[in-house]
C-alpha cells in the first residue's frame, strides 16, 4: 500500500498498541475488528486514507506475485551535478494486481495458513518466475509546492495521472532460498541503508523510521553486528571501522580502529564524496526556519485522497469496501465508536459510502460531513482501481483445477491439459480422493490431490473434462458440487464438457460469460480469456444467493 496510518513517527506506539489484541481477553489475534483499533482510527483522521486502502481488495491479494509495491515515503534522487529531485518508488507486478474475495480470504486462513508463501515458493520452483517492474515518479525540487497536497505527507500519494511512473528496470525472483531462517528470518531491512544518488526527504515519518528500524535490528538480531550476518553482508566488501562487540564475525588486522590515525597509514578512512571516488555525501539542503514541534498546515487535509481512492474504484470494488467496513465495525462493541467512524470519518469521504455502512450497522445515515474537505484536482484516478491492472503476462502461472472421477474421457483430459499448458497455466488433476481414477477405457489416471485437500479457493479456474460416467459421479458427489458452486460463487471461470448439462442442472446454474459448455479450442479460448479477467464480475449479483 502506498500510504500509512500516521504522519508522524511519534504516533507509532499508539497505533501499534491500538491494533494489538485487547488486554482483557487477548483477542482478536491478527485482526483489527475490535474496539481499540477503531476507537483510535476514528479519533485520528489522518488514518482515513490508509484505512480505506486496508478495507479495499488491496488488503486481500490473490498472491504475493500479484501485489504492487510502494516506497510509501518521498525520497530524493541526487544527480552527478548535485541537483535534487523528489522521488516515489513503485514495483509493478507483471501478473497484474488481483485479489481474492473476502469469503475466500476467511476460508484460506483456515484451509491453508501457508497459502501465500506456498504459492510463491511453488511458482518459483515450477519456473513461473514472478516479475516486478521498478518505476519512479520524479518531481523536480522546484515543483514541490505545485500540488494540492504535501509531497512529504506519508498519508498521500502522487496520482499517476499527475506524475506518470517511469520504468527503470525489472526484478525477477528466479530461485527460492536454501534456508528460510538464514536468508529470510534474519533479513534486516533498514531505510537508512542507502547508496550515493539516493537521499532522504524531510518526511517526518521517514525521519522516525531511520532511527527506529536500525534500533529494531539491534534488538531483534542480537547486537550491533547484525549487518555481518551473511544475508545482510554487503556484496561488495565494506570497511566501516567498526570493531568487536557481540557476534563479531570479521577478524580485523591492524591496530587502529579510529579515524584519523597514523599508526596504520591512515586506514581505514572514509571514501571521498563525489562521482570520481563514489563516497556518500548528504544532500546540501538550505534550511531557514524555526524548529518547532508542530505539523505543517499542509498536512491538515485528511479526506480528499481517501475520497479520490473510493471514487476511483469500480462499482464492485466499492461494494467490497462497504462490506469490509460493515464487517469490521459490526465487531465493535461500543456504538459511539461505530457512530464516530461513520459520521466523522466516512461522511467526510463519501456520503453514499457512509449511508450504506450506517444502514448495515443500524445507524442513521449522516446528512453531511463534519469538516469542509479540500477538493482534489482529479475527480478520479484510474490507476487506483485493480480493474485497470490486468498485468502483462496473461494467464501465465494461474492455477487451473481439472475435476475427474472414474469414467473420465482420457483423450479429453489430454486435449485440455495440452491446450491449457500452451498458455503456461499450471494444471492440477483433482479426484474424489487422492487415489488414481480409472478412465473410460480402463487406464489408471493419477491425480495431484483430492477436491477436499485442495478446495476451489486455491484455484483461478475450474475445468470438467468429458466422460459421462465421470460427469454423473461428480453430479452425485456433494464434495464435487460444493467445489463447483463455491467456485461459481467466487466468480471463477468454469468450463464443463459439452455433455455436462446434467451436472450443470444438478448445480442449478446457467451458462454465463465465464461458465461455458464445451471442450473444443473455441471453448478453451473463452475460458482462458475469462481467467485473464481474474473474475467474472458480471456474475457477482447473481452469485450472492447461491449456496456453497
Amino acid at each position: 500500500m502506498p500510504v500509512f496510518f500516521i504522519q508522524d513517527a511519534i504516533k507509532f506506539p499508539d497505533f501499534v498498541h491500538a491494533v494489538k489484541p485487547e488486554p482483557h481477553n487477548e483477542t482478536p489475534t491478527g485482526g483489527s475488528a475490535h474496539d481499540t483499533f477503531w476507537d483510535f482510527v476514528s479519533l485520528v483522521p489522518e488514518s482515513a486514507h490508509m484505512v480505506m486502502w486496508a478495507m479495499s481488495d488491496r488488503a486481500i491479494p490473490r498472491s504475493l506475485r500479484m501485489m504492487e509495491g510502494f516506497g510509501v515515503h518521498t525520497f530524493r534522487l541526487i544527480n552527478a551535478e548535485g541537483v535534487s529531485s523528489f522521488v516515489k518508488f513503485h514495483w509493478k507486478p507483471a501478473q497484474g494486481v488481483h485479489s481474492v474475495l473476502w469469503d475466500e480470504a476467511q476460508k484460506l486462513a483456515g484451509k491453508d495458513a501457508d497459502f501465500h508463501r506456498r504459492d510463491l515458493w511453488e511458482a518459483i520452483e515450477t519456473g513461473d518466475y514472478p516479475e516486478w517492474e521498478l518505476g519512479v515518479q520524479i518531481v523536480p525540487e522546484a515543483d514541490e509546492h505545485k500540488f494540492d497536497f504535501d509531497l512529504l505527507d506519508p498519508t498521500k500519494i502522487i496520482p499517476e495521472e499527475t506524475v506518470p511512473v517511469t520504468p527503470l528496470g525489472k526484478m525477477v525472483l528466479n530461485r527460492n532460498p536454501d534456508n528460510f531462517f538464514a536468508e529470510v528470518e534474519q533479513v534486516a531491512f533498514c531505510p537508512g541503508h542507502i547508496v550515493p544518488g539516493i537521499d532522504f526527504s524531510n518526511d517526518p515519518l521517514l525521519q522516525g523510521r531511520l532511527f527506529s528500524y536500525t534500533d529494531t535490528q539491534l534488538s531483534r538480531l542480537g547486537g550491533p553486528n547484525f549487518h555481518e550476518i551473511p544475508i545482510n553482508r554487503p556484496v561488495a566488501p565494506n570497511h566501516n571501522n567498526q570493531r568487536d562487540a557481540l557476534h563479531r564475525q570479521t577478524i580485523h588486522k591492524g591496530r587502529a580502529s579510529y579515524e584519523p590515525n597514523s599508526i596504520d597509514g591512515g586506514w581505514p578512512k572514509e571514501t571521498p564524496a563525489g562521482p570520481q571516488d563514489g563516497g556518500f555525501e548528504s544532500y546540501h539542503e538550505r534550511i531557514d526556519a524555526y524548529k518547532i514541534r508542530q505539523r505543517s498546515e499542509s498536512f491538515g487535509d485528511h479526506f480528499s485522497q481517501a475520497r479520490l481512492f473510493f471514487q476511483s474504484l469500480s462499482a464492485n470494488e466499492q461494494q467490497h469496501v462497504i462490506k469490509a467496513y460493515s464487517f469490521e465495525l459490526g465487531k465493535v462493541e461500543r456504538e459511539p465508536i461505530r457512530a464516530r467512524e461513520v459520521n466523522e470519518i466516512l461522511a467526510n469521504i463519501d456520503l453514499k459510502l457512509a449511508a450504506a455502512v450506517a444502514a448495515n450497522l443500524g445507524l442513521p445515515a449522516p446528512k453531511a460531513g463534519t469538516v469542509k474537505v479540500k477538493g482534489s484536482k482529479l475527480a478520479q484516478s484510474p490507476a487506483l482501481s485493480q480493474m485497470n491492472h490486468p498485468g502483462t503476462v496473461g494467464v501465465k502461472g494461474r492455477k487451473i483445477a481439472l475435476l475427474v472421477a472414474d469414467g473420465v474421457d482420457g483423450a479429453s483430459v489430454d486435449r485440455l491439459v495440452k491446450a491449457l499448458e500452451a498458455h503456461s497455466t499450471r494444471i492440477l488433476l483433482l479426484g474424489p480422493t487422492s487415489a488414481p481414477v480409472k478412465t473410460a477405457d480402463g487406464q489408471a489416471l493419477p491425480v495431484d490431490a483430492s477436491m477436499e485437500g485442495m478446495p476451489s479457493i486455491m484455484f483461478d479456474g475450474i475445468v470438467v473434462p468429458a466422460g459421462k460416467a465421470s460427469l454423473d459421479a461428480l453430479a452425485a458427489s456433494g464434495l464435487a458440487k460444493h467445489f463447483l458452486l463455491e467456485g461459481y460463487k467466487h466468480l471463477k471461470a468454469i468450463t464443463l464438457a459439452s455433455e455436462g448439462k446434467g451436472l450443470l442442472g444438478a448445480l442449478g446454474l446457467k451458462e454465463d460469460k465465464g461458465l461455458v459448455l464445451g471442450d473444443d479450442q473455441k471453448t478453451v479460448d473463452a475460458f482462458v480469456k475469462a481467467v485473464a479477467g481474474h473474475r467474472v464480475w458480471e456474475r457477482e449479483a447473481a452469485a450472492e444467493g447461491v449456496p456453497a
